[in-house]
């Protein structure tokens, strides 16, 4: 007879430090190190989804814009405006 495998999780033992809820977007602080930094959980349902892609998006296009913006030429001299006198 053949028998089935199962595969188990360890279950955290961490306590659950903080929760934070904002638009359907929930963070949960599962633990923080001596480094300062944490190890986090996202919830989110559909409109924190949504939220998250338009903001991604958003971050994408903004740092494609920043990376290709041109760069002025060291030796072209600015360009002044004559003022009256």
């Amino acid at each position: 007879m053949a028998t089935k495998a199962t595969k188990t999780t360890p279950k955290l033992k961490q306590k659950k430090v903080t929760t934070d809820d904002v638009g359907g977007i929930r963070v949960e602080i599962i633990k923080e190190n001596k480094d300062g930094s944490a190890d986090a959980q996202v919830h989110f349902n559909k409109e924190g989804l949504a939220t998250l892609v338009q903001w991604g998006i958003v971050s994408m296009l903004t740092a494609a814009v920043d990376a290709y913006k041109p760069v002025p030429n060291k030796d072209s001299k600015p360009t002044t405006r004559r003022t009256k006198k």
